[in-house]
C-alpha cells in the first residue's frame, strides 16, 4: 500500500514536470511573438524617426530658399525697367548677386499676363500660372513645364509693391526661384542602411517628382499611390489605412511584398509644400541589431528556463528524497540513530541544493539582467519615448547622419577636395552690402534689431572668393538670427587693417548678436561636425550642426581665423579674419542697376501719435522730406481733425495703434464709415506702430490700413510706403 503511495508521488512528480516543461515551451513561443510584434513597431518606429529627420532637413533646407526669394522679393520690388533686354540684364545680375547657381536655382520673373521672363529672355506664357491663381500669396510646387527645360521644384512669390517694364507699364506679379529638383538630394538622401533605402517625392495626385536611391526603382511606376495600392500587405494593413493613418497623423509605415520581397516603406506630409515624402527600404536592413538581440534573448531565455527546469527536477527529486526519509524515519522508529541518520541526509540535501541555486544564480546573473530589462519593456508596453530609449542603446541608431541644411554645400564635398578657394576681382564692400540684403530676408516677421557698421577701406577692389565670404557671413548671420528671440539686437561690423605686406590686407568682420549664447564647454567644440549644445536645439531650431563646420573649413581655405566669444544666456561673438590680396578698380566688372528718386515735397500729412517724443522725433524726420505735418494727440482727435478739414486736405495718414480715446483700429474704421467725406475710403492710412509682429500686421490690414510701419521707424520704408501708396 505505501508502495503504490510512493509510485503515485512520482507520477505526480513527472505529471508536474511535464506540465512545467509543456508551459514553458508555450511561454517560448509567446515570448517569441510578442518580441515580433515589438521588432514590428520598432522598425516602423525607426523609420518614422529617420524619415521625420529627414522631412526636418527638407523642411529646413526650403525655408532657407523661401528666405532668398525675400531677398529677391526685397530688391526686385518698385523697379521700372525699360524694356526687357533691360529687365532680363538684372535678373542676370540678381542670379549673380545671391549666387543661385550654388542653389541650383534661377530667377523667373512673371507679368499679369503670364509671361515668364529668364535671363535669356521671354520664354512664352508659362504653362503653371493655374497654379498661381488662388489667395495665397507664396506657391511651391513641382514643375516640369515644355518653357523651361529640366524639372523644378517652384517658389513663388506674389509681389507686393509694383514692378513695371516699358512705355506701356507692363506690370510683374511674381518673383519665382525655380530651383533644379536634382539639388534636392542633399535635403532627402541618406546613408544609413548601407545605401539600400530608396527615397520619394510624391505629388498630391500620387505621380513620382523625383526619386533617389543606389538601387534600381523597386516599384516601378510612375503613380506610386497605385503601385502601393495594388502592392501585397502584411500584417493586416492595406493602402486605405495607410491613408487615414497619413491624414490623421502625417506620418504613416507600411510592411508590404514586392517581387516576393519584404519592404516597409513610410510616408510623411510635406504640408507646406503639397508634396509626400516616401522612404522605401527592405525588411532585413531595418533594425538588424534589434533582431539579433531577440534572438540571443529567446536563446538566453531558453537556456535559462532549461536551468529551472533542471533545478525543479532536482528540487523535486530531493523534496522525494526527504520524504522518503521522513517514511523511513517513521518506519523504524525503534532506534533514534536512524532517525537522527536521516535527519542528517535531509539536511545534506537541503544544504546541496542550497549549494546549487547559489552557484546557478552568480552564473546567470549578467543574462539575467538583460532578460528583466527586456522582458519589462515588452510586457510593460512604455510609452514611445522609452520604446525609442531602448531603441537608441540597443542599436547604432545614435548615429544620425544628417544632410548639411546649410544652403547649398556638403560636408563631404569639402572632405572629398571638390571645393577650391578661387579668388577674383571683387568690390568687398558689395558684398558686405549683399550680405545685409540677405540678412534682412532673414529678418522678415521678426522684431530683431540689425546693426550695420560697414567702414569704408582705403582699396576696395581685392582678390577674393565672394561666393564663400557670402557663404560665412551668411552662416554666422543666419545663426544669430535663429538663435536671437524678438526683441534682441544682432550687429554686422566690417573693418579693414594692414596686411602682411603693401599688396594684401585683412578684412574683418565682427557679428555679435544677444541670443541664447553657449557654455563654455560647448564654445570648445562649435567647430567640430554634429556639435549641437542642447538636443532640442534640432527640433526647435531646425539645425544640422554642420554650419559652423563648414564656415571653419572655408575660413582655413582662405587662410583666415575664426573665433568666438560666448556666455549662455547673454549672446555670442564671432571674428572672422580673411587676408585678400589688393587689385586695380580696371578688373572689376561694372554693374549699372539705377534707381529712381523719391520726393515729398509738399506732401500733406496728418498724422496720429499721442506720445509727445515719439511725434516730435517723425515729425522733424518727415518735415526735412518736406512733408507738411499735422498731428493728432489721440484716435478721436485724428478723426475729428480729418473730419473738420475739407476733402483733399491731407494726402495721406500716419495712424499709431496704441492711443488713448480711441485705438488706431477704431480710428481708421471710423474714417473709413465717413459716409459724407468721398476720400474717407480712398485716402491712404499707414499704420506706425511698435506692434510688429505678423498678427499685428494683419490686423493693421483687417482694419482698413493701406500699410504697417514697425517701430522704430526707418525713415526709407516710410517714404517707400508713402509713395507706393501715393502713386496707387
Amino acid at each position: 500500500m505505501q508502495e503504490k503511495k510512493h509510485t503515485t508521488k512520482y507520477y505526480l512528480s513527472i505529471t508536474t514536470v511535464v506540465i512545467l516543461v509543456f508551459s514553458l515551451v508555450l511561454g517560448t513561443f509567446f515570448i517569441r511573438n510578442s518580441l515580433m510584434k515589438l521588432m514590428i513597431a520598432e522598425r516602423s518606429s525607426q523609420l518614422e524617426e529617420m524619415v521625420t529627420q529627414i522631412q526636418a532637413n527638407l523642411d529646413s533646407g526650403l525655408q532657407n530658399h523661401w528666405n532668398l526669394v525675400a531677398g529677391l522679393e526685397h530688391a526686385v520690388q518698385e523697379r521700372y525697367f525699360a524694356d526687357s533686354r533691360n529687365l532680363c540684364e538684372y535678373i542676370s545680375s540678381l542670379e549673380q548677386i545671391f549666387c543661385t547657381d550654388m542653389y541650383g536655382s534661377r530667377v523667373m520673373l512673371l507679368d499679369e499676363q503670364g509671361t515668364a521672363y529668364l535671363r535669356e529672355g521671354a520664354v512664352g506664357i508659362w504653362k503653371d500660372v493655374d497654379h498661381l491663381i488662388d489667395e495665397n500669396k507664396r506657391h511651391t510646387f513641382v514643375s516640369e513645364t515644355d518653357n523651361i527645360d529640366g524639372c523644378f521644384l517652384v517658389f513663388a512669390q506674389e509681389l507686393d509693391h509694383s514692378v513695371t517694364m516699358g512705355e506701356n507699364d507692363t506690370r510683374f506679379t511674381h518673383v519665382v526661384l525655380l530651383k533644379d529638383i536634382q539639388t534636392l538630394k542633399q535635403y532627402y538622401t541618406t546613408t544609413t542602411y548601407g545605401g539600400r533605402a530608396a527615397t520619394y517625392i510624391v505629388r498630391k495626385n500620387g505621380t513620382m517628382a523625383y526619386f533617389d536611391s543606389g538601387d534600381a526603382d523597386v516599384i516601378s511606376a510612375r503613380n506610386i499611390y497605385k503601385a502601393l495600392n495594388e502592392a501585397e500587405y502584411v500584417q493586416e494593413q492595406s493602402f486605405e489605412t495607410v491613408k487615414e493613418n497619413l491624414e490623421r497623423d502625417g506620418v504613416a509605415t507600411a510592411n508590404i511584398l514586392l517581387n516576393k520581397t519584404e519592404y516597409y516603406y513610410c510616408l510623411t506630409t510635406l504640408e507646406n509644400y503639397d508634396m509626400t515624402l516616401m522612404l522605401l527600404l527592405p525588411a532585413d536592413c531595418v533594425a538588424v541589431s534589434t533582431m539579433d538581440m531577440m534572438d540571443t534573448t529567446l536563446r538566453t531565455t531558453l537556456i535559462f528556463m532549461i536551468v529551472m527546469v533542471l533545478m525543479f527536477l532536482i528540487a523535486a527529486f530531493s523534496f522525494i528524497s526527504v520524504q522518503r526519509s521522513i517514511q523511513r524515519v517513521k518506519m523504524e522508529q525503534e532506534t533514534n540513530m536512524e532517525l537522527n541518520r536521516l535527519r542528517l541526509e535531509a539536511e545534506s540535501a537541503n544544504s546541496a541544493k542550497s549549494t546549487f541555486l547559489n552557484n546557478m544564480s552568480h552564473d546567470i546573473r549578467t543574462p539575467m539582467n538583460a532578460i528583466i530589462g527586456f522582458t519589462n519593456i515588452a510586457l510593460k508596453q512604455k510609452p514611445k519615448p522609452e520604446v525609442k530609449a531602448c531603441l537608441d542603446k540597443i542599436s547604432d541608431s545614435s548615429e544620425h547622419l544628417l544632410t548639411l541644411i546649410n544652403d547649398v554645400l556638403d560636408i563631404s564635398r569639402i572632405e572629398s577636395g571638390k571645393i577650391q578657394f578661387l579668388p577674383v576681382p571683387v568690390d568687398i564692400t558689395e558684398v558686405a552690402n549683399t550680405v545685409v540684403n540677405v540678412t534682412y530676408g532673414f529678418l522678415s516677421n521678426r522684431n530683431i534689431t540689425f546693426q550695420c557698421n560697414l567702414e569704408e577701406p582705403k582699396t576696395r577692389y581685392v582678390l577674393a572668393d565672394a561666393v564663400r565670404v557670402r557663404e560665412i557671413l551668411v552662416n554666422i548671420l543666419g545663426n544669430a538670427v535663429k538663435f536671437t528671440n524678438d526683441g534682441g539686437t544682432i550687429t554686422f561690423d566690417a573693418s579693414y587693417r594692414p596686411g602682411a605686406d603693401e599688396q594684401h590686407m585683412i578684412v574683418r568682420y565682427r557679428i555679435a548678436d544677444t541670443g541664447v549664447g553657449m557654455s563654455d564647454i560647448f564654445v570648445e567644440h562649435i567647430f567640430d561636425e554634429f556639435s549641437q549644445e542642447d538636443n532640442n536645439a534640432r527640433t526647435e531650431y531646425k539645425g544640422t550642426g554642420l554650419g559652423m563646420a563648414i564656415t571653419k573649413r572655408y575660413v582655413d581655405l582662405m587662410g583666415g581665423t575664426i573665433s568666438v566669444e560666448s556666455k549662455k544666456g547673454k549672446g555670442s561673438t564671432f571674428i572672422v579674419d580673411i587676408p585678400m590680396e589688393l587689385t586695380d578698380e580696371s578688373k572689376i566688372q561694372k554693374r549699372d542697376i539705377s534707381t529712381g528718386s523719391k520726393d515729398l515735397t509738399g506732401v500733406k500729412a496728418l498724422m496720429a501719435e499721442d506720445n509727445d517724443l515719439n511725434a516730435e522725433i517723425a515729425m522733424i524726420q518727415l518735415e526735412e522730406l518736406g512733408i507738411q505735418i499735422t498731428r493728432a494727440v489721440d484716435g478721436k482727435d485724428v478723426v475729428r481733425t480729418f473730419e473738420e478739414n475739407p476733402p483733399g486736405t491731407f494726402d495721406v495718414i500716419l495712424m499709431d495703434v496704441m492711443m488713448p480715446e480711441m485705438n488706431g483700429y477704431e480710428a481708421t474704421a471710423a474714417i473709413r464709415g465717413l459716409k459724407d467725406r468721398p476720400d474717407a475710403v480712398n485716402i491712404p492710412i499707414l499704420a506706425m506702430t511698435a506692434n510688429a509682429f505678423a498678427e499685428d500686421v494683419q490686423s493693421s490690414m483687417d482694419a482698413g490700413m493701406n500699410g504697417h510701419l514697425s517701430k522704430p521707424i526707418v525713415m526709407d520704408e516710410v517714404v517707400k510706403a508713402i509713395v507706393r501708396n501715393l502713386n496707387k
